[in-house]
Formats: C-alpha cells, structure tokens, sequence
C-alpha cells in the first residue's frame, strides 16, 4: 500500500514540476514577442525623427523665415533641402495614421506607419509658446512628439487582466533652426 501511496505522489510532483515550467515557458514567449515586437518599434522610429530634425534643421535656410502652415499635426516651411541655394517647401502631415512629407508639392513620401500621435509645439525667441496659425514669423523652435504603435495586440495573460496592449514608442524633439 506504501508503494501505491509513492507512485501517486511522484507523479503530483512531476505533474505540478511540467504545470510550472509550462507556465514559465508561456511567460518567457510572451515576454519574447513584446520585447522583439519593442525592439523593432524603436528601429523603425529612428528614420522619420531623423528626416524631421534634419529638415527642421535647415528651414529658414536660403529662404524666407517663415512657417506656411503651423498647426497642431502639420508644418509646412521653407528650406533649402537639396543644398542648391533655391529655397524648397517642406510638408508634414499625418492622414490615416501615416506620417507623410511632401517637398515643393511634390508626391508626398510616407515617413512613417501606424502613427498615434504627432504633435507639434511651436515658440518664439522667449521660450513662449506661439499660437497654432497665428504669428508664424515669430517662430524661433518646434517640440516635435511622435508616437507609433504595433498594430498586433498582446494579450495580457498572467497579469491578471483579459485585455489586450498594443507595444508602442516614442520620440520627441525640441528643434532650434538656425536660419530662423
């Protein structure tokens, strides 16, 4: 009877041994997909916010200092993009969640995918924030905030919540041009 007793023990030990190293390796692959998923979020941000500050970085440059469009979600300047001394425009919009920029009207190049935010924060020479269309010579610097967004949800299964997260990452910028 004692040998009965040793058989039905072991194997409630070997079964609660494999329900703990199953529940590790569900961990460990979720974990595994967030952070890879993470990882190429924060590659694929790195592009667009350098286009922005690099363009940022030039408007003014050979050309009037003057803003055409300043708002909230879009920004349209005048820079010398390609160094040849003729000043170009420069848009940015978002529509649809892609972040577009579009040079002298140009066909507008998709900068970035599956945006959740791009925010724009103008000042003048004071450090005073300049109201969004109004006084669009006075602008001396842009905050630039740009969020992306996975477009796959992760489940949260052993936080205790049914729901599901998105992986996301930020950039943000405050830009001082030069030529302004």
């Amino acid at each position: 009877m004692g040998v009965i007793f040793d058989i039905i023990g072991s194997t409630i030990v070997r079964a609660a041994i494999v329900a703990t190293i199953l529940n590790l390796m569900i961990s460990l692959n979720e974990a595994l997909f967030k952070k890879t998923d993470q990882a190429y979020l924060n590659e694929v941000i790195i592009a667009p916010s350098q286009t922005i500050t690099n363009d940022l970085k030039l408007a003014g440059y050979a050309a009037p200092k003057t803003f055409t469009i300043a708002r909230q979600r879009e920004m349209a300047f005048f820079a010398d993009i390609d160094n040849n001394s003729t000043a170009d425009v420069v848009w940015y919009y978002v529509s649809n969640g892609i972040l577009y920029r579009s040079i002298n009207g140009g066909t507008p190049f998709e900068l970035a995918r599956d945006v959740t935010e791009f925010i724009l924060v103008y000042f003048n020479v004071n450090g005073e924030q300049v109201s969004y269309g109004l006084n669009r010579t006075n602008i001396k610097s842009i905050y630039v905030q740009l969020k992306i967004q996975s477009t796959k949800r992760y489940p949260t299964l052993f936080s205790g919540s049914s729901d599901s997260v998105y992986q996301s990452t930020m950039w943000n910028g405050h830009i001082f041009p030069l030529n302004l």
